[in-house]
């Protein structure tokens, strides 16, 4: 197998090969909402692994959950599978994002709670971690899915998102807040460019004040500080040391939403334009992609379309269950 820099596997180059990283990663940390602090290992994985969690603490078969779309549940303000034994893992958002930015297909995220750690609220812990033990390229080729159809999905008025065929993952993303610290903010990226790692991997998850005390009484948020969120107050940012970079909140969508496409479970090729974007609206949008064959098609890195879309994935889901 092959040491490779782990920006030279960019979701749009994707790379001849499937990929997973060197050696095995341990890191920690306090889950945003259940305020328990949680190890997780990131475990090199063989080809057409995809991206399977694993959770320790219920070990045995029922610990498996497949990061795919047909496992994603509804929940708040985070993106959560479950399996069909009932075990579940929260907020994967961050994760995916660092896993589909840097061209990873394939891992084995073994944790020991129901809950990702939030680390600083961005993708940078885990990019980090990444880059320090590098990508390797394995001996299958990758697959990729290619919208080749336009799919939009609405929640209400000015909330939606559609994917269209594009040559390489790209997104135009725009949000629009009452609180004027945040207001309006839009940002296109074209991961040709390969700026996931400066440009999206560090923008860090924000909300109101106002919010925080309503998260608190629905029992979510136990976890949060402005160690790991950025927090508006009527136009004021409450952090030290301010932001990390201009338009950090758009950008902090544009991360969950690589992080959210990846739960096609492959690397997209299209270009996703959002309004108000949030995990619910990505999340049906990717499941809206699939139920419509004639939207997508599968193709191998060698530009090989794949002759049944649907038999792939079913075949994927399979190998990992």
């Amino acid at each position: 197998m092959k040491q490779a820099d782990a920006n030279s596997f960019g979701a749009t180059s994707f790379g001849a090969m499937q990929t997973t990283i060197a050696s095995a990663v341990t890191m920690s940390g306090v889950g945003v909402h259940s305020g328990r602090h949680t190890v997780i290992k990131l475990h090199p994985a063989s080809a057409d692994t995809g991206i399977l969690f694993y959770r320790a603490d219920i070990g045995d078969d029922d610990g498996y959950v497949l990061a795919h779309a047909s496992n994603a549940i509804e929940t708040q303000l985070c993106t959560t599978i479950k399996n069909n034994n009932g075990t579940e893992v929260r907020m994967i958002e961050h994760l995916m994002a660092a896993f589909h930015g840097l061209g990873i297909d394939n891992l084995v995220v073994e944790l020991d709670g129901p809950e990702v750690p939030i680390f600083d609220g961005s993708s940078a812990n885990i990019v980090d971690a990444i880059h320090h033990v590098g990508i390797i390229a394995l001996d299958s080729h990758r697959t990729y899915l290619e919208v080749v159809a336009p799919v939009r999905v609405e929640l209400d008025a000015g909330t939606w998102a559609q994917l269209i065929p594009a040559p390489s993952l790209q997104l135009d993303i725009s949000i629009n807040f009452t609180d004027p610290g945040i207001g309006e903010q839009s940002y296109r990226y074209d991961s040709r460019d390969e700026h996931f790692s400066t440009e999206i991997a560090h923008a860090r998850t924000f909300c109101v004040y106002s919010d925080v005390e309503k998260m608190r009484r629905a029992g979510l948020g136990k976890g949060g500080s402005l160690e790991n969120a950025l927090v508006y107050d009527n136009g004021t940012l409450m952090n030290e040391g301010g932001l990390r970079m201009e338009n950090e909140c758009v950008k902090h969508k544009a991360l969950d939403c690589i992080g959210d496409l990846y739960l096609a479970g492959m690397p997209i090729k299209g270009l996703l334009i959002a309004e108000r974007p949030g995990h619910r609206l990505s999340t049906l949008l990717v499941q809206a992609l699939l139920r419509d064959e004639s939207a997508y098609r599968i193709v191998s890195s060698d530009e090989d379309v794949i002759a049944s879309s649907a038999d792939t994935i079913q075949m994927t889901l399979a190998a990992s269950a």
